[in-house]
């Protein structure tokens, strides 16, 4: 039972989701003008949406329309009641590149570190982290239990210690080339950066260790 330290991110909405699949087909919408309309696709494409918000805060693949956008378009909506938002509707979802986002995020269900810890939480001490994932990955176990999204996940010992690669040094420093994650990122750095600039988060002991490995390069 690892309560957050890693999650599967399911293709498919989890099952509480379903019981009131209004905020699904929602966020499953285009422009503000589209109706809702319940089919398993449109809960597959809403869940997946509002797991890149969740993840992501804001991701790369989303734009936000204007005040003067949304009003003007909410004029357009079929439906302007309460619960429906009055039309508004902010969201501008690039096609197809979200879906390429949520393909990645999602990375075949396999166990993952949340965007969140690895840019904001086990970067500050990527060496205690390690530690105790390896210390982990000592025990005999065939399931883990997250306390989010799909659970249990069959994993081996192997595919534990495999989701913190991203804390050695030389692999951290090949993730930053990939534009997708840096990208969808974006956010999270900047949340980091504030945090730094304010003194209310140490620098990264991770980044302090990518970049003497880069300067001796």
């Amino acid at each position: 039972m690892v309560t957050d330290a890693v999650v599967s991110i399911p293709a498919e909405p989890p099952a509480i989701l379903q019981l009131d699949p209004f905020p699904l087909l929602f966020h499953a919408k285009d422009h503000p003008a589209d109706p809702i309309v319940d089919t398993p696709a449109n809960r597959r494409k809403g869940w997946q949406r509002i797991a890149l918000f969740a993840f992501y805060f804001r991701p790369s693949t989303l734009d936000v329309a204007t005040t003067g956008e949304m009003l003007q378009e909410a004029r357009q909506a079929s439906d302007r009641s309460r619960k429906n938002y009055f039309g508004l509707y902010p969201f501008r979802w690039r096609q197809p590149g979200w879906q390429d986002s949520f393909q990645a995020l999602h990375n075949q269900g396999q166990i993952t570190v949340a965007p969140i810890l690895k840019t904001l939480i086990f970067n500050r001490g990527p060496a205690a982290v390690l530690a105790w994932a390896k210390q982990v990955a000592t025990w005999q176990f065939e399931r883990i239990i997250p306390a989010h999204l799909d659970a249990p996940v069959a994993a081996t010992p192997q595919q534990f210690l495999a989701a913190f690669e991203f804390l050695q040094p030389t692999v951290a420093s090949a993730a930053n080339s990939s534009t997708l994650a840096t990208e969808d990122t974006q956010l999270l750095r900047d949340i980091d950066a504030a945090l730094l600039k304010r003194g209310i988060a140490r620098p990264s002991q991770l980044q302090e260790e990518t970049d003497l490995i880069q300067s001796t390069l």
